[in-house]
């Protein structure tokens, strides 16, 4: 009995390429709300700077949202996974 390997999971650039083609598809269906929202919302703009892979500029909008030192905010973006090792 031959055991089936499970396919690959998608790269992280792939997966990047997908979420923003999504968003491009939600922005034409709303007119631009999504975007908005996420201007609104100073949170959701660091985690989509972690998404699209630019995890220094999200340590610098955190800074500029929490004051936090440099060293406090690259903690702080490492723990949400913004210096993860990329496998791309």
């Amino acid at each position: 009995m031959a055991i089936q390997k499970s396919p690959a999971p998608p790269s992280r650039s792939s997966l990047l390429r997908r979420i923003r083609a999504l968003e491009s598809k939600l922005e034409e269906i709303d007119g631009g709300a999504v975007q908005a929202g996420r201007r609104d919302d100073p949170a959701a703009e660091v985690h989509e700077l972690i998404a699209s892979g630019r995890p220094m500029s999200a340590v610098r909008r955190y800074r500029e949202i929490t004051g936090a030192s440099e060293t406090e905010a690259r903690d702080a973006i490492t723990q949400l996974g913004g210096f993860a090792a990329q496998d791309d």
